[in-house]
């Protein structure tokens, strides 16, 4: 009987496969539960489609039929490249790309289907990438998707950070000892008497700064050497508000500045560390941090309490350190003849 059964289980499966086979198709032995986790996709994961004025396709390396074997992007950048998509996307209404509203939707932002659709991919292929759980997206599919969402140049390039990884992934561990100042860019700072100045590492650390930066602040001396760092004192000091008119914009613009040095290095232990201990300690900080934006080094204005001289408006600029990088001197300035610079003469006489 079991050798019957065995003989007519295996007519049925010949006759399976020559029905297949005559249909066009192939027949594939389904791996065992186990193993179906490690099985690769041989789907191609973009469409043809237009994004821009321009097509916009993509295939498999390697050619039809082949395994993509290119590597994994680092561990830690997936995971943030897919609530940077979650976050973008949630901003971004029907209204701003040109899609309209129906009176019955009551979801804000934009669908996955349709950034989807605006990036020229298939749905499958992009919630995979909010998920975590794609390959390394190919840097005309990060293109596309920065259009569809609308990015700026800054968040076209964190997308693109996210996306392929740290270029070394050295760079953390080259970080964890406080940098070099040059002494070309120390004799600079002393000689900078009238305006504020300090050098900073991309992860906010303040490494050296001027007499006029300690007297528009503090003497940053007077802090441990893990404490001298902007952000920290931004979001964890209690002088902070006080001595920054606009602690609102200074606090976002730092963790602007970090996310993205972050997504630069993000094999950094000492910018790991410091954003786990700025949301435990800070609440405003973790809600800016979720928010996902990121900005560069830029130019820009801040106003300052100071307990003597009173309101400061001061302009900024940072620039890169040569031969420190990615050291960056950040100078603080005040047009001629302004009750800042005034101030600021008198300040310098004075000391």
């Amino acid at each position: 009987m079991d050798e019957l059964l065995e003989r007519e289980a295996r007519t049925r499966k010949t006759r399976r496969a020559r029905s297949a086979k005559r249909a066009g198709r192939v027949t594939r032995t389904r791996p065992e539960p186990s193993l179906r986790r490690n099985a690769v996709s041989h789907e191609t994961p973009l469409r043809a489609g237009t994004v821009g004025g321009g097509p916009v396709r993509a295939t498999p390396s390697g050619g039809a039929g082949r395994a993509d074997n290119r590597r994994m992007a680092p561990s830690s950048a997936l995971p943030d490249l897919a609530h940077f998509l979650r976050s973008r996307r949630a901003r971004l209404t029907p209204e701003a790309v040109g899609l309209s509203r129906s009176s019955t939707r009551r979801l804000h932002g934009l669908r996955r289907a349709e950034v989807a659709a605006l990036a020229g991919i298939s749905p499958e292929y992009y919630t995979r990438l909010e998920q975590g759980r794609q390959r390394r997206p190919s840097p005309d599919v990060l293109d596309a998707l920065a259009t569809a969402l609308r990015l700026d140049d800054d968040g076209r390039r964190h997308l693109h950070r996210l996306g392929t990884g740290s270029p070394s992934h050295q760079a953390g561990a080259a970080t964890a000892t406080a940098p070099h100042v040059p002494e070309t860019t120390l004799r600079l700072l002393d000689s900078l008497t009238l305006y504020p100045a300090h050098v900073v590492t991309p992860m906010r650390d303040i490494v050296a700064w001027n007499r006029a930066e300690s007297w528009l602040l503090f003497d940053y001396a007077e802090l441990p050497a893990p404490r001298r760092n902007f952000a920290w004192f931004v979001f964890c000091d209690p002088r902070a508000p006080e001595l920054l008119a606009d602690w609102e914009k200074v606090a976002r613009g730092n963790v602007h500045r970090l996310r993205h040095a972050l997504a630069a290095d993000p094999h950094n232990e000492r910018g790991r560390r410091l954003v786990a201990e700025l949301t435990r300690q800070s609440s405003r900080f973790a809600a800016i941090w979720d928010e996902h934006d990121v900005r560069g080094p830029t130019t820009g204005s801040h106003g300052f309490r100071h307990p003597q001289a009173g309101r400061l408006d001061l302009d900024y600029a940072a620039y890169v350190v040569p031969g420190a990088r990615p050291l960056e001197l950040v100078v603080l300035t005040a047009e001629e003849g302004s009750p800042t610079h005034e101030a600021l003469k008198r300040a310098a006489a004075e000391r």
